[in-house]
């Protein structure tokens, strides 16, 4: 019994019945002893001879091109390329809250402002760094915060936001400033900060 290995490829029997391979003395002695290979080269002649017969007309291309589809891994579904654009709404700022009473004010605070934007919340603490202004905050009901930037005349400022959607910008001078906080899909602006006053 032949061992599988000696076998001749099923490459060259299909190209002995197209007749692109000659056969020589071995490969005759191997098909006559060989039950498997004679199997195939019958098998490959019964259907070549069908192929060459058949009279068919070709599938119409709109046919093919459909059918191919069918088979085609589903592909997800393409996310909108325009971005939704909002502007967020100031509920709360601590410099405009009056001192409590017999409190003299020290210098210049710390400051908070608490803005809305949808569903939103943006909690922003604005503090005095030296001679610049430090700029930290957090983004809440957020799961997919990007990064922050803070721009002015005076300078800008990026900072991309943590697993907790809290963001630190690097210190800028005191000033009029844009916030634009970009989420997926999503820029949120807060125009027109006064940095370094109690706007």
């Amino acid at each position: 019994m032949s061992n599988i290995t000696d076998h001749i490829p099923f490459t060259i029997l299909v190209d002995l019945v197209e007749g692109r391979h000659t056969s020589d003395e071995r490969t005759q002695a191997h098909l006559a002893s060989c039950t498997m290979c004679a199997r195939d080269v019958a098998w490959l002649q019964r259907v070549i001879g069908l192929m060459r017969a058949d009279q068919s007309e070709a599938a119409p291309a709109s046919v093919v091109a459909r059918a191919k589809r069918l088979f085609r891994p589903l592909a997800a579904p393409a996310r909108p390329s325009l971005r939704q654009r909002i502007t967020a709404a100031l509920s709360f700022d601590s410099a405009r809250s009056p001192l409590a009473l017999g409190v003299r004010g020290e210098g210049q605070p710390e400051r908070q402002l608490l803005f809305s934007a949808g569903d939103l919340a943006v909690d922003l603490r604005i503090a005095p760094a030296s001679s610049l202004w430090a700029v930290s905050g957090q983004v809440l009901g957020a799961a997919d915060g990007r990064q922050i930037t803070l721009a002015g005349a005076r300078g800008a400022a990026q900072a991309t936001l943590n697993e907790l959607s809290e963001f630190v910008l690097p210190p800028v001078p005191s000033g009029s400033y844009t916030i634009t906080l970009q989420l997926d899909g999503l820029d949120v602006d807060i125009p027109a900060i006064e940095i370094g006053s109690a706007g």
